[in-house]
């Protein structure tokens, strides 16, 4: 084998193994939940976490853009579950970007304030583009707490007390879905029941 072919055989390899990482290739299938389970330590916040630029404090919409947010209940107690999925409600294929690009936010006066955090010393994310048929999507499931959505890439640095939060995701366009934490419900309503 010659100098060039070794060379061109090399930036082959290089190519094969390095893209994907960079581009964030998904190793789950299109559509399946995948469980983030919690980040292996309980966070220790510093200070120094970070806001994700998902979202906007001002009024979101549930369905846009060929996708609809929803959530499995409007109402849930402390410590339950629960889960949210993105649709493609669109006739065709549509692209969202990577499943991490959400936030938890609370609504706090006014507006809404994202309590779900990068830990010191991250930030953005990365260029993932996923495809969806019709009807496919991306599912969450989370526990209603502050540790329950101490998750994957993020921090919660402070205590949830009951009130009004959205599950916000930047498909795009960024869409957002109301839910409840009550400390004394139980969370066994559904979101048709809570709309009554």
């Amino acid at each position: 084998m010659d100098g060039r072919t070794r060379s061109l055989a090399l930036l082959a390899v290089f190519a094969v193994a390095v893209i994907p990482a960079c581009l964030g290739a998904s190793s789950a299938p299109e559509g399946e939940a995948v469980d983030l389970g919690p980040i292996e330590m309980a966070p220790t916040c510093s200070g120094n976490e970070t806001t994700p630029g998902v979202g906007s404090a001002g009024a979101l919409p549930v369905s846009a853009g060929g996708f609809e947010l929803t959530a499995n209940r409007s109402v849930v107690a402390r410590g339950e579950p629960i889960g949210f999925e993105l649709t493609n409600v669109a006739d065709g294929r549509e692209s969202s970007g990577t499943r991490h690009r959400y936030a938890l936010q609370r609504q706090v006066g006014g507006g809404w304030r994202t309590v779900t955090l990068f830990p010191s010393g991250r930030s953005g994310f990365n260029a993932t583009a996923l495809r969806h048929d019709p009807g496919e999507g991306i599912e969450w499931s989370f526990r209603a707490s502050a540790d329950g959505f101490s998750t994957g890439k993020f921090a919660v640095c402070e205590a949830l007390p009951a009130g009004d939060y959205r599950f916000v995701y930047e498909a795009p366009p960024a869409l957002a879905v109301p839910f409840e934490l009550d400390d004394t419900d139980g969370g066994t309503r559904t979101a048709s029941e809570h709309a009554r």
